[in-house]
């Protein structure tokens, strides 16, 4: 009869746990290598984000309204939305015309489409010097329910809608 031989305990290939541990190091590193990788794209996009506020003016001396760039990138500006009693509206003088009967009086108008304020630029859509219509227009503009959105982008594409100082993400459709 043959005697049991004894269990021997398995022999680990060194060779095999090594190259293990290497796949493993290599995995966790691209891991790493690509979180870093978003990170700085991220930081990228950043350094160049467009801010705009629009806001109206109005004082004793005029009326107008300003887009100002507060953020430390260009916007490029895509499209301007009006509304009207939550209507679209086409043109600055039909919006004149609704919120004080015309829209012949001394007054600027500057287009907006199609820009790029940089960094700490503003512009004006309008302006209105004349102390009498300024009264009039801000008066009647309130009543109309007046909105003006400007659609802005980054010069990555990322997309933003603002209404005085409400950004909205995603911009223009």
């Amino acid at each position: 009869m043959e005697e049991p031989t004894p269990n021997k305990p398995r022999k680990i290939d060194t060779g095999l746990v090594i190259g293990l541990l290497a796949v493993v190091i290599n995995i966790i590193t691209v891991t790493v290598y690509i979180q870093q990788a978003k990170i700085m794209r991220q930081q990228l996009h950043a350094s160049v984000w467009p801010h705009l506020e629009c806001l109206p003016s109005y004082n004793e001396s005029g009326f107008y309204l300003e887009i100002e760039n507060t953020g430390v990138g260009p916007a490029i500006i895509k499209g301007v939305e009006m509304k009207i009693l939550g209507r679209p509206v086409v043109s600055l003088d039909s919006v004149f015309y609704h919120a004080i009967g015309t829209d012949s009086f001394p007054h600027y108008v500057s287009t907006v489409e199609n820009r790029v304020i940089a960094a700490g630029q503003k512009i004006k859509p309008f302006d209105v010097k004349d102390s009498t219509y300024a009264k009039k227009l801000y008066q009647g503009l309130r009543k109309v329910g007046f909105e003006y959105h400007v659609c802005y982008e980054s010069i990555y594409g990322e997309a933003w809608k603002v209404f005085g100082t409400e950004v909205v993400e995603g911009g223009c459709k």
